[in-house]
């Protein structure tokens, strides 16, 4: 019984041994990516907003209540379009004063070339005398000098007038109005926005980190929210010598290349800038790599290879070197030593 006992428990262990020996041999199943090529663009992302390139501030050029905003902020108005209205009953009393005395002055000065040229006539005649005719002369002057001062200040009045008058200097937009009827306003101050109609540009805060990316002549797509099956083509024109330091943030300029007419002055967007053109490059999931390197399945063992790769796109990481087209990257990666046996499951 006790040799029976002996090779029961020797073949026990040789039975564990065995089993052991397979385990510690068989392949481990591990999952592959297979390298390939496929066509990889680099662009940075940067929100901003439209704005005309002839965006101007109004105000006035006195001191006056509004009485009038005849114009909604966004509304398209036509050259000389009024904006706002300021108090000018004063004013209009002054011009109607001036365009009294101007009617007067024309008068006299009427009845003055007619006595001129009666005088002349007589003074050829020998009816009068020189003294006369140098008289008539000097009233005839006389009316046109008070004329001429008369038509001064009939101008001067209506200068004034217009000034209670802020005017659109070109067809465009009224982008925003600091004041409504009835209040005060003084000369210098801002009072309104206007872009006028013409070209538009895209003005970006760009992440400072991503300078080193965008450089002049990039090509760049324009998307506002509102409109989001409409990309606008665009290209850098202007890259901003400082940086804004409290934001972190340099300020970009886009020129818009089409015709974009949902693109509106004020209008916030957001601008994606092809910084590299698209080019074939070899794409691995971020967790096939550890500390560098890649485990490649190779003749069903493992081959830890180091490799560089580019910035991380969407979960993968351009791979720049160490790998090529074709190969099985093990992913992810395993905790095998190199050589270890595997297998690729199905």
């Amino acid at each position: 019984m006790k040799l029976q006992g002996k090779w029961l428990w020797r073949g026990a262990l040789t039975l564990l041994a065995l089993a052991l020996a397979w385990l510690w041999l068989r392949p481990t199943p591990v999952t592959t990516h297979t390298l390939a090529a496929q066509p990889v663009q680099r662009s940075v992302v940067a929100t901003g907003r439209v704005e005309a390139v002839r965006e101007s501030v109004l105000g006035s050029t006195v001191t006056a209540r509004v009485v009038a905003t005849p114009v909604k902020q966004g509304a398209h108005v036509a050259a000389s379009a009024t904006l706002l209205l300021l108090e000018s009953d004063e004013l209009l009393a002054l011009r109607a004063q001036a365009e009294a005395q101007l009617r007067d002055a024309d008068s006299q000065l009427s009845e003055a070339r007619r006595q001129w040229q009666r005088q002349q006539a007589l003074f050829a005649q020998g009816f009068i005398s020189q003294a006369a005719l140098d008289a008539a002369r000097r009233t005839l002057d006389a009316a046109e000098q008070r004329q001429a001062q008369t038509r001064g200040a009939l101008a001067q009045s209506q200068a004034k007038l217009e000034q209670m008058t802020v005017r659109a200097p070109a067809d465009g937009v009224l982008l925003t109005r600091a004041v409504e009827a009835g209040d005060v306003v003084t000369a210098g101050k801002t009072l309104l926005r206007f872009a006028s109609d013409g070209p538009r540009r895209v003005l970006l805060d760009l992440d400072e980190r991503d300078l080193g990316k965008v450089a002049l002549g990039q090509t760049a797509a324009v998307l506002a929210d509102a409109f989001p099956q409409q990309r606008a083509p665009a290209v850098v024109s202007r890259i901003n010598a400082s940086v804004d330091n409290a934001r972190g943030t340099v300020e970009i300029e886009l020129a818009l290349t089409a015709a974009a007419e949902h693109l509106r002055s004020g209008m916030t967007v957001s601008a994606e800038i092809l910084t590299r053109p698209a080019q074939a490059t070899l794409l691995l999931p971020a967790t096939a790599v550890r500390e560098g390197r890649a485990a490649l399945l190779e003749d069903g063992r493992v081959r830890w290879v180091k490799i560089s790769t580019d910035e991380r796109i969407a979960g993968q990481l351009p791979v720049t070197a160490g790998l090529s087209a074709g190969q099985q990257v093990i992913v992810p990666a395993p905790l095998l030593d190199d050589g270890a046996r595997v297998k690729a499951q199905p």
